[in-house]
């Protein structure tokens, strides 16, 4: 049993790494349940219409504000918390009995929301089956998303760390969360990030020879959830009057909402929404692409442990990524193990643009950084690596 938010689709990013997953191991081995939101959208791949899949709703993965004044944070955390396991109690028994009929011998939960975390070990127990669990974003983060005060939090902390413990297997996406969770469980802990096909190295390489001589551009595509590093980004490339290492710079920018604050005359197309297939097209005709990461304190712990799929899409394109990042994060951690391109560490505008220029200003460097690039996405996210880690977390059965 698949059990997790989202049933594997098409709609976002986790629902195309589900997708990946089932069809490494065969559709006909899953049976899929997506506890969600009644407000969630499920997109359905057309190429899993084979898949088992079943849907249960629940309005408990969000907290509600109960009352107001001094008591009302008190207030709201009993409130949700006879609520909650209520709807859990509910829950468990609902995807048991789904599980007995479907003869399921294993469960693998994504532990992506409060009610997963409660839900995975429950259900594995009352099965009496093993559990393997798979973690994209460190808990506290999703549950101050969510809305919860500290005292449902600290319980619902308390229910991932039992579903870590419950687990024959736990995959993660970043080493920071591989070795913070060791604490938690004897079981192994490994590594999954979403692997993609690697392009034909010549014809890659090739491709830089397109690439503009008189100005240099520099990509963006994806949601921007750090403000921060932008507005810093945007800041420096003021002060060096968008010049940079003799060439004037140009930034490509795919999102759907982007922040502008310049002081002076900026050069900045944006692109806003496009297709996959458009951001990658898109990409590759830019000298490197930008990976920022949230300095702000309240956002540290997601700066710490996830790992963003945006950078393997990047580093397909066998272009350097230029890192702006906390040096405590999964990535900067990642980049210094497997350097691929340059790294800025501060918001501090200096360092921003010594990092720019390291990468743009010397031919033999950037020429390097390309090549680093290439090895990094061959070794660390290529499909063969993917399947291979998919295999060990479903092989503890």
């Amino acid at each position: 049993m698949l059990l997790s938010g989202s049933a594997p689709g098409t709609g976002h990013v986790g629902e195309i790494i589900l997708g990946d997953i089932v069809r490494r191991a065969g559709l006909d081995r899953f049976h899929c349940v997506a506890v969600a939101s009644a407000k969630s959208c499920w997109c359905p791949d057309p190429s899993l219409s084979g898949l088992a899949v079943r849907g249960f709703t629940t309005d408990m993965l969000r907290a509600k504000r109960w009352g107001g004044g001094k008591w009302g944070a008190a207030g709201s955390a009993i409130h949700y918390r006879t609520g909650f396991q209520a709807e859990l109690s509910k829950l468990t028994q609902a995807i048991v009995a789904e599980a007995k009929a479907a003869q399921v011998g294993q469960v693998f939960a994504v532990l992506d929301n409060a009610m997963m975390f409660a839900l995975a070990h429950r259900v594995a127990d009352r099965l009496g089956v093993p559990l393997v669990s798979l973690v994209w974003d460190p808990p506290e983060y999703l549950l101050r998303q969510a809305g919860f005060d500290r005292w449902s939090r600290a319980g619902l902390l308390q229910e991932f760390q039992r579903s870590l413990k419950a687990s024959r297997y736990v995959a993660v996406v970043s080493e920071t969360m591989q070795d913070a969770y060791a604490r938690y469980t004897d079981a192994p802990i490994g590594i999954l990030r979403h692997g993609l096909p690697m392009p034909d190295e010549t014809a890659a390489s090739d491709s830089c020879v397109d690439l503009p001589q008189d100005e240099w551009l520099i990509g963006f595509a994806g949601t921007l959830y750090a403000p921060d590093a932008w507005k810093a980004l945007l800041k420096a490339l003021d002060q060096a009057d968008w010049q940079v290492a003799g060439r004037p710079v140009r930034l490509r920018v795919m999102t759907s909402s982007i922040i502008l604050a310049n002081r002076k005359p900026a050069r900045i197309d944006y692109l806003g929404f496009r297709s996959t297939e458009e951001v990658q097209a898109l990409l590759a005709g830019c000298h490197a692409s930008y990976m920022p990461q949230p300095f702000v304190a309240h956002l540290r712990d997601l700066c710490r442990y996830s790992f963003p799929t945006k950078l393997s899409n990047y580093l397909v394109l066998g272009r350097p990524v230029f890192l702006h990042a906390p040096p405590e994060g999964a990535l900067s951690a990642f980049f210094r193990s497997h350097p691929f391109g340059a790294s800025a560490t501060s918001l501090e505008p200096e360092g921003i643009l010594q990092a720019l220029e390291a990468l743009l200003g010397n031919a033999e460097a950037y020429t390097a950084a390309c090549a680093s690039a290439s090895r990094v996405a061959r070794e660390q996210f290529s499909t063969p690596v993917f399947h291979a880690a998919v295999d060990a977390l479903l092989a503890t059965a």
